[in-house]
C-alpha cells in the first residue's frame, strides 16, 4: 500500500475552491491524468454518488469507477474506488484560512498481483500528478489561466 499526501494553499474562498476541485466537469482542467470524469448516478452529488473517470497512465488508459463516501461542503470529499486498476480512496480537506483556503490531499492505493512490484512508482507516479494538478488548480482558481 502506499500513501500520497499533497497540500496546497489557494487565494480563493473555500467554497469556490471546493466546488471546483470536486466537479467532475472540471476534473480534467486541472488533473493532467483524467482524460473525462462524469458523475454517473442522480445529481445533487452527495454520499453514494457514482463517477467513472478515464485516466491516462503510464502510456495506457484505464477506467475507475468511483463512490462518494464523505461529502461535507465545504470542507470534506472523499471517495474510494470500486473498480479500476489500483483499489484507491482518496479523500479531499478544504480549510479556509481567511479568505483563502489549504487543500489537503490524501490518496491511498493498493496494487494486487503484479502491480504490487511497480509500487513505489506508482506511487510517484501519484504524488508527481497530484503536485503537478494542485499548482494547475491553484493557477485556475487564481486567475492566472483562462478556463476556456
Amino acid at each position: 500500500m502506499f500513501t500520497v499526501i499533497e497540500t496546497i494553499s489557494i487565494e480563493q474562498p473555500v467554497e469556490e475552491v471546493f466546488d471546483f476541485l470536486t466537479d467532475a466537469r472540471s476534473r480534467s482542467q486541472w488533473d493532467g491524468s483524467v482524460v473525462f470524469e462524469e458523475v454517473t448516478s442522480p445529481l445533487p452529488v452527495g454520499v453514494g454518488t457514482t463517477i467513472h473517470s478515464r485516466v491516462r497512465a503510464m502510456g495506457r488508459e484505464s477506467d475507475f469507477h468511483w463512490r462518494v463516501t464523505q461529502f461535507d461542503r465545504p470542507a470534506r470529499m472523499a471517495t474510494l474506488s470500486t473498480s479500476g486498476p489500483v483499489p484507491t480512496a482518496l479523500v479531499m480537506d478544504f480549510i479556509a484560512s481567511g479568505n483563502d483556503c489549504d487543500v489537503r490531499a490524501t490518496i491511498e492505493g493498493r496494487p494486487e498481483g503484479l502491480m504490487r512490484f511497480a509500487e513505489p512508482m506508482i506511487g510517484e507516479m501519484v504524488r508527481t500528478n497530484l503536485a503537478t494538478g494542485f499548482a494547475r488548480a491553484k493557477d485556475l482558481l487564481e486567475g492566472r489561466r483562462n478556463l476556456g
